[in-house]
């Protein structure tokens, strides 16, 4: 072999023969000398190879033109990129968690994360058993999408016993007497009891029930009241902007996104490195003159047309089998989405620089991605009413910009003119990750 090239394949006395060599190391020096000569004649290079300390070729040595100096070389890059893609082509396991893992997630996420706190189970302890306690408790069952009634109660011992077995949330208990001192202008107390366990949920149960009370007073007011219902100076009609049903699905769903694309491309370009250091074939970057960027670029390549594929696929979803409408600008969405998934793809490149194994590398990249994303982008609470150290790193999330852009496209029908900050603050993260990536890489392992 010379230079990566078979130049013949036989046995020895055979190649003896053919070269009418005295012995094989002779027949051997021939074929190269043949070989090299062939090279300078093609390239004007003369190169010098030495067998057993003697120089094959006497001629003298031209000096090799030196490798590219650009910072970038587009064919050593596009090369890293192409084999990169044939590697992910060739395995299904990573193809199947891109965009089966990614479809699934959309799912769970889609329909098991909402905050719609409805359909509520109740039961009433009613101890007065008179017209007024039954009008009172069938202005709870008059809102059937927000309280389900379950059988009553007999007893105060019972509701301690099913709110603890969970199959009620709250309970109703109106105390004796109580038409009779509605009827005489009395004040009579309800009791509600409330299950506490979580916080948020048992806040709005309280607000509902709280609604129903003064609806109950205002239209008993109205009843009592012999010049007409007067007794109010205004009425006041709550109307939702952007989502006038007030459904969680309706910003889960968009914001759903924002998480799968930081997670998944940047677990896929993570591994993909850590893969390179265990198999050893990272080795093909330290003894080429391929620099740190060209490298770290044409391994991100790939990842970043599958992740813009997931992204047209988990929009498909959204607008299809969600039923969320895209009100906003579609191009505005995508643009974005490349933007946010360079950058997400960076990030897995940094934290590959600090894992060199595929375990190591799936829990510190999902660990970092997910928690600052799901506590500190704006998924759950605005960035804005954020404080301190969270807010500090809210602002300096990728995920925070993208899930501006993508509730924004979605919800609000925001376009370019409306979303062009967010463009800027990603955009900045892709120069930074990178820079960040390329010192994390060592050019020669330790």
């Amino acid at each position: 072999m010379h230079a990566g090239r078979v130049l013949v394949c036989d046995t020895p006395k055979t190649l003896q023969t053919a070269r009418s060599a005295a012995s094989l190391e002779e027949a051997f020096v021939g074929y190269i000398e043949e070989a090299v000569g062939q090279t300078k004649e093609s390239t004007g290079v003369t190169f010098i190879s030495q067998v057993r300390g003697q120089p094959i070729s006497k001629d003298v040595v031209a000096e090799v033109p030196p490798p590219e100096s650009t910072p970038v070389g587009l064919s050593r890059l596009l090369a890293y990129s192409y084999n990169e893609s044939l590697q992910v082509l060739r395995d299904p396991i990573r193809l199947a968690f891109a965009f089966i893992g990614s479809v699934l997630l959309m799912l769970i996420f889609g329909f098991g994360i909402t905050s719609d706190v409805e359909h509520l189970q109740y039961a009433a302890l009613d101890l007065d058993q008179t017209p007024e306690s039954r009008s009172y408790l069938r202005t709870l069952a008059g809102s059937p999408r927000y309280f389900v009634e379950t059988p009553p109660l007999r007893s105060q011992a019972e509701i301690l016993e099913r709110l603890k077995a969970n199959d009620i949330s709250f309970a109703i208990e109106i105390p004796p007497h109580f038409g009779r001192d509605l009827k005489r202008g009395s004040t009579p107390d309800v009791s509600v009891w409330i299950d506490g366990a979580m916080p948020f949920r048992a806040e709005t149960i309280q607000g509902y029930v709280e609604g129903m009370h003064l609806m109950y007073l205002e239209d008993l007011a109205r009843q009592q009241s012999s010049t007409g219902p007067t007794t109010l100076a205004a009425n006041i009609e709550t109307r939702y902007r952007y989502n006038p049903t007030f459904e969680s699905i309706y910003a889960m769903v968009p914001a759903v996104p924002t998480m799968l694309l930081i997670m998944i491309p940047a677990i896929l370009v993570a591994v993909s490195m850590a893969r390179d250091k265990e198999l050893g074939s990272i080795i093909n970057f330290y003894v080429t003159p391929t620099t740190r960027l060209e490298f770290l670029l044409g391994k991100q390549l790939p990842y970043i047309a599958i992740a813009m594929l997931n992204f047209g696929l988990l929009t498909f979803m959204a607008i299809v089998v969600f039923q969320v409408p895209l009100k906003g600008s579609a191009l505005a969405l995508t643009f974005g989405a490349l933007l946010y998934v360079t950058a997400t793809t960076g990030l897995g490149l940094l934290m590959s620089g600090f894992t060199s194994s595929q375990v190591a590398a799936v829990f510190a990249t999902m660990i970092v991605a997910m928690m600052p994303t799901m506590q500190f982008s704006g998924m759950f609470q605005p960035v804005s009413t954020l404080d301190g150290g969270a807010k500090f790193i809210g602002s300096l999330w990728p995920a925070t910009y993208y899930m501006h852009i993508s509730v924004g496209a979605f919800t609000k029908g925001l376009a370019f003119r409306d979303l062009w900050s967010d463009f800027i603050a990603l955009a900045a993260f892709i120069p930074a990750f990178t820079f960040l990536s390329a010192l994390a890489l060592k050019k020669q392992d330790r």
